[in-house]
């Protein structure tokens, strides 16, 4: 297997020498990292480029590169937005990654990152966990419904990634994208049986019933009487 933490330092020291910080974070860093692996490598940049963001795909070494350059004003801004949105990517990359710098700036970044993490996010909305709610109860309907093998396909799809995620709400996880979604599961005990399903012949009536079981987790099936937006009391 390729030292792939060597590999990004090698990146950084010469795309990058004047990086206050840089980590290599995703796939690279766990045991599902294969030789075709990518590495996600972020950047901090010097004050002079303190407001720049960017991201950029490149290749280095014959193996791609998804570089995350932040200059520090930006870089907060970035963090706070991923926080508040539950999808903290930059704080993974960064408290769970491997720093491929030293100094002050990489260890303080490291040591906020792994705070904010491990407290989890901030507890959900009541008005938006009935609306993900609403939007979970709607999936469930349509893929009973429905006697179409297209529509179930993409219902089936629909449905356990809305499950999954408010599962996670519930449950005060941070939620991830594409199989950093199914990662995020796997972090908790399969109380609602959605991972199992994702390994299984993908049965519509078993996904039925991991649906619901989130649902009363969420505090229950959502349909009538529901509304988006603000009602005038005069209308």
């Amino acid at each position: 297997m390729t030292d792939f933490t060597a590999r990004a330092a090698r990146f950084v020291s010469a795309h990058f020498p004047l990086a206050d910080a840089a980590f290599l974070g995703g796939s690279a860093t766990t045991a599902a990292a294969t030789d075709s692996s990518d590495l996600d490598i972020l950047v901090v940049l010097p004050a002079r480029w303190s407001k720049t963001a960017f991201v950029e795909t490149t290749r280095f070494e014959g193996q791609l590169v998804e570089v995350f350059a932040y200059g520090s004003e930006a870089l907060r801004l970035w963090l706070e937005r991923g926080r508040n949105d539950r999808r903290p990517v930059l704080d993974k990359l960064i408290g769970e990654g491997i720093p491929l710098t030293g100094g002050v700036v990489a260890r303080s970044l490291g040591d906020d990152s792994r705070r904010v993490l491990a407290e989890g996010p901030v507890g959900l909305d009541p008005a938006e966990l009935r609306s993900r709610a609403y939007s979970l109860s709607a999936v469930l309907d349509d893929l009973v419904d429905t006697t179409q093998v297209s529509e179930r396909f993409v219902l089936t799809s629909t449905a356990w990634r809305e499950a999954a995620e408010l599962a996670l709400v519930v449950r005060r996880r941070w939620l991830g994208t594409g199989k950093w979604l199914l990662r995020e599961l796997a972090a908790e005990t399969d109380e609602f049986g959605l991972i199992s399903w994702a390994g299984s012949d993908h049965d519509p009536a078993q996904l039925e019933y991991c649906v619901r079981a989130v649902l009363d987790a969420a505090g229950g099936y959502v349909q009538e009487p529901f509304i988006r937006g603000e009602r005038p009391s005069d209308l």
